[in-house]
């Protein structure tokens, strides 16, 4: 029996294929978003900003390669991710590490609760440094960016996942796209997650 790759094909939809390095930022229509304008406009806010949007719409993504870009101008750059609560300490050190006119990230802000937001507002002013946020809500920073998950945007990333012109439209149809996109209500990682399975699914399906 001839060897079929389609049978034994990685899945593109596994995490470190769809982790926020791997993935290039773009805006709900599917466009690559323009890195050094948003740096601009960072600048023209006043230092500090939010990236807002509900869970899985490329925030994190996002702020992960601006502050690469920032990085790449010289200027210092501290990371914080808050995963609960219980990271608030960490991302207090953080704030105290950043060197004046740097930049502090902070990955799920609103974990940090009103009053330490607050607390962190003040460190950042005291020791001149900008903050660049990720928020699925409002904050009292001003909005940089607010993302948005669709269909053109899951269709523009699915385009730049491993061996896409290999099992797009065969292992993964473009209906597909169509019904992960529903079923994650717009949440791009739960459409990655529907997507990971349907292709199992179809790999197994294959070997039959």
């Amino acid at each position: 029996m001839p060897f079929d790759r389609s049978q034994h094909r990685r899945n593109p939809f596994a995490t470190r294929y769809v982790a926020s390095a791997r993935l290039v930022p773009r805006d709900s229509r599917g466009m690559i978003l323009d890195l050094r304008s948003l740096e601009a406009r960072l600048a023209d806010i006043g230092g500090s900003g939010a990236i807002e949007g509900p869970h899985g719409t490329g925030k994190s993504t996002l702020l992960f390669h601006l502050s690469e870009s920032v990085a790449s101008q010289s200027r210092s750059v501290v990371r914080a991710r808050l995963r609960s609560r219980r990271d608030v300490f960490a991302v207090l050190r953080a704030i105290r590490c950043t060197p004046r006119g740097g930049l502090a990230c902070i990955d799920s802000w609103e974990l940090l609760g009103p009053v330490v937001q607050t607390m962190v507002r003040c460190m950042a002013r005291c020791l001149g440094i900008g903050l660049l946020v990720t928020s699925h809500g409002p904050t009292a920073l001003p909005t940089l960016v607010t993302c948005r998950g669709s269909r053109a945007l899951l269709e523009a990333l699915v385009g730049q996942l491993p061996d896409y012109g290999e099992w797009f439209g065969t292992t993964i149809a473009p209906a597909d796209l169509d019904e992960a996109i529903v079923e994650g209500r717009g949440d791009l990682r739960k459409a990655f997650d529907v997507l990971y399975d349907r292709f199992e699914r179809s790999r197994a399906a294959a070997l039959r």
